[in-house]
């Protein structure tokens, strides 16, 4: 299981059995918090904000890894 797919919260859970929110879908989130809490430029769309939610999640969890290296 890749760190991207990971549980975000630990607790009782096994690579079987894993619960609630992978680390990725969780940053994507705090990204797409973020990046709603300004005003938008008009033009963009929601699948718009979405891709940029999980290219942040993505570039955040690669530079984790770097950092583990």
């Amino acid at each position: 299981m890749e760190n991207k797919d990971k549980s975000a919260f630990t607790g009782i859970v096994d690579a079987a059995h894993q619960h609630g929110l992978t680390k990725r879908e969780y940053f994507a989130g705090l990204a797409m918090q973020g990046l709603l809490s300004r005003e938008s430029p008009n033009g963009f769309n929601s699948a718009q904000y979405a891709g940029w939610a999980v290219s942040y999640a993505d570039a955040l969890l690669e530079e984790l890894e770097k950092k583990k290296s």
